[in-house]
């Protein structure tokens, strides 16, 4: 059976801004895999209807636990990647 321990549950950011005059809404938690000796942090961007409009997965380097940060670096990655 998989063992998983939740390190941090979902937080919900709204309107950050990745650009001048351009804001995304998202949210993101991260879990500990023990069995695959993982740590993920899942970032979900949401739309102006609350609807997910991607879903991005990120394995963590070990030491990482700045996990708002990693995600607002995230976020203006996918952004500047055209991908949100």
């Amino acid at each position: 059976m998989r063992e998983v321990e939740v390190l941090q549950d979902w937080i919900r950011v709204e309107n950050y801004q990745v650009d001048a005059g351009q804001v995304r809404t998202y949210e993101f938690h991260v879990v500990r895999d023990d069995m695959h000796d993982r740590i993920t942090l899942t970032i979900k961007c949401l739309d102006g209807e609350e609807n997910t409009v991607r879903l991005d997965p990120t394995v963590l380097n070990p030491g990482q636990y700045e996990f708002p940060e990693i995600a607002e670096r995230r976020i203006r990655r996918l952004y500047d990647l055209g991908l949100i």
